[in-house]
């Protein structure tokens, strides 16, 4: 059939080691997110003791009957992370109430969204280089292919709840989509480095929208249009509303972390003190906007 097998139930853990971070965890884990199949959960994990061979994901599946089978991956990118995920797949006939409920996600779709995500990080590197025409050429490409496919496979996550609430908590939105609302994001500024103005506001209002309003960096890109253009009370409100997302993230990471280890607890505090610091950043700019404003 045309459409894409669900995944068995699995959980990815990625070493976030140092080694394996030098070896490309993070890009790991982005893209794992941003493509795995609904039953499977993409978490940071700890040191398995294979370093040099990174990124390296330990697999944890459920083998029924109550057993649970745990094997590790080695050097997880490129071919290698796809051929992993297609592993992890059962026919899709078995998920027979689920389709009637939610989009399918065909091949094709698949086909898109991997596409969409690789010439995302083409348009990264060209954005980091300052190339913008070549990023938002690239990261138009990228949104006309993904953002649908993306938007499909994030429903069909969510009606099977599956999304791990680590990066919830991280991002205040699904992981699965951040890959879109940083190209949102890069886009628009690379618009206003071009004069764009009005296709920069469109696109710093596309990344809130797909961050679901918790995206700081979101509403601080729209901050940035607002004060391209002069709309110096629509500035405040775009600093305000990402010093609002700030506050939320300080709250989530100032929870207890019970049985975490210190590496998770110094990075929870990293996290937490990164926030406080931009929150004193962009507070200085409210209220310096404030005071222009007649609003102090």
């Amino acid at each position: 059939g045309n459409t894409y097998p669900y995944c068995s139930k699995a959980i990815f853990r990625v070493c976030h080691s140092p080694g394996c971070r030098d070896d490309g965890a993070i890009a790991t884990m982005d893209k794992l997110n941003a493509l795995a199949l609904p039953g499977v959960q993409v978490v940071k994990g700890g040191c398995v003791s294979l370093c040099g061979s990174g990124p390296v994901v330990e697999i944890c599946s459920d083998g029924g009957e109550m057993t649970i089978s745990s094997v590790k991956r080695k050097r997880v990118k490129g071919d290698a992370l796809l051929s992993l995920l297609n592993e992890f797949t059962v026919n899709s006939e078995a998920e027979g109430g689920l389709k009637q409920q939610t989009p399918a996600f065909t091949r094709y779709m698949r086909d898109r969204l991997i596409e969409g995500y690789e010439q995302s990080l083409e348009a990264n590197d060209a954005y980091n280089r300052k190339n913008y025409e070549k990023a938002v050429e690239l990261y138009q490409d990228a949104i006309e292919n993904g953002r649908k496919p993306a938007l499909i496979l994030q429903e069909i996550r969510d009606a099977r709840g599956n999304e791990s609430g680590s990066e919830m908590q991280q991002y205040g939105y699904p992981a699965g989509l951040r890959w879109l609302v940083e190209s949102f994001r890069n886009s628009c500024r690379s618009k206003l480095a071009l004069g764009d103005v009005d296709g920069a506001r469109r696109d710093a209002f596309a990344a809130t929208v797909f961050s679901k309003n918790a995206d700081a960096s979101a509403h601080e890109c729209l901050a940035e249009v607002c004060a391209k253009s002069g709309d110096a009370l629509g500035e405040l409100q775009a600093l305000k509303a990402a010093i609002s997302s700030l506050e939320l993230l300080e709250e989530e990471y100032l929870k207890p972390l019970p049985g975490k280890d210190a590496v998770a607890r110094a990075a929870a505090a990293k996290v937490r003190n990164d926030a406080a610091a931009r929150k004193r950043e962009l507070g200085f700019k409210a209220v310096k906007l404030e005071s222009i404003l007649g609003l102090s």
